[in-house]
């Protein structure tokens, strides 16, 4: 008889362990150094078995934190449809009392309740194992999928394997990872950027700055794109020093920049950072528009209701969240079709923050 090479005789041991109970779903496997002591075979077996049992779906890696062994539902395709017919929305982000969330919620709810499907909304912060906790909780009440919309995707990515690998549907939206296939709904962040640009420099605009916030986020880097393609078609130079690519500004230097005309516009990366960038200019005697204009993205409500009413770039917010549950539902449903990546158009919307530049 054949003697099985060691890496398959320590996968075998640990899924026996997993089979019998000894190690129950959730539960944090020795590390690898231990399992090579505890079996007596070098580390690179050890690694070998725990990759084929991830590829099994027996167990799951989350970077930084160990193997876990997985909580087992039935893979799709002859699965029984779950009897408890719920969908859960974990939403993690700075704003989540503002009224886009509220719609992005409607859009999910309008097309989960023809399709006879509620709807859970969890609130885990910025924090992946708290995500982490409520998916798992969530998974033991029969949740059948997940719309996720995490504060940075590229930390929660150990939870997006954790439900690839146990085989549930789940969505990401508007904050995406580019190293795992997967469904995901987000607005056409570049081209929607690349709008608000191109406004600019159609007021006469040349010396235009982008601020970004939490510069990490995939969407950021999409309409810093935009801005990038806006300035290049129109032959203008990106300058280092018109890009504020930190979550925090310099204001008084802003403010100096303004004030000597080297810098005629902002475009801020997301609505919260332009109506900062408006109230705090306003506080240094910095004239809106007159001095510089400012644009920002996503249409808050607050920013029609601003002192100043912003010029932005409009999601459709609702759609996003009708889009992502319904992407959900056909994954649930055990469509044909897999990895959707869905963009949502944009609309320019022009407000009082900006004006054709004033040659002096």
């Amino acid at each position: 008889m054949k003697k099985l090479p060691k890496y398959k005789l320590a996968r075998n041991y640990i899924r026996k362990k997993i089979k019998a109970g000894e190690y129950l779903p959730g539960d944090k496997l020795p590390t690898e150094s231990e399992l090579s002591k505890i079996l007596g075979v070098s580390s690179i077996t050890i690694k070998k078995a725990m990759t084929e049992l991830v590829n099994e779906g027996l167990i799951c890696r989350i970077q930084g934190r160990g193997s876990f062994v997985n909580e087992l539902r039935e893979k799709k395709g002859g699965a029984m449809p779950p009897s408890n017919k719920l969908i859960a929305f974990l939403l993690s982000c700075q704003d989540v009392n503002d009224s886009s969330c509220m719609q992005i919620m409607m859009g999910i709810q309008r097309c989960l309740s023809s399709a006879g499907f509620s709807l859970i909304v969890e609130n885990p912060g910025d924090d992946p194992e708290e995500e982490l906790r409520i998916i798992r909780r969530l998974l033991d009440n029969d949740v059948a999928g997940f719309i996720l919309f995490s504060a940075n995707p590229e930390l929660s990515l150990g939870n997006y394997i954790y439900l690839k690998n146990n085989n549930v549907p789940f969505v990401l939206m508007d904050r995406l990872v580019d190293s795992i296939p997967v469904n995901s709904v987000a607005c056409n962040n570049q081209d929607g950027a690349f709008s608000a640009v191109e406004y600019l420099i159609e007021l006469q605009h040349r010396r235009i700055g982008f601020v970004a916030d939490q510069f990490y986020l995939s969407s950021e880097k999409e309409r810093f794109q935009g801005y990038c393609n806006a300035m290049q078609m129109a032959s203008l130079p990106l300058k280092d020093n018109l890009l504020f690519l930190d979550s925090e500004i310099n204001y008084r230097s802003l403010a100096n920049m303004i004030k000597s005309g080297e810098l005629t516009a902002l475009f801020a990366v997301n609505d919260r950072k332009g109506l900062e960038l408006i109230n705090k200019l306003m506080g240094m005697g910095i004239r809106i528009p007159e001095d510089v204009s400012v644009i920002g993205f996503d249409d808050y409500e607050a920013s029609s209701l601003a002192r100043i009413p912003m010029s932005t770039v409009r999601q459709h917010f609702e759609e996003e969240g009708y889009t992502a549950a319904k992407i959900l539902l056909g994954a649930i449903e055990g469509s044909d079709s897999q990895f959707n990546k869905i963009r949502i158009g944009t609309k320019l919307i022009i407000r009082s923050s900006t004006e054709i530049l004033q040659y002096k």
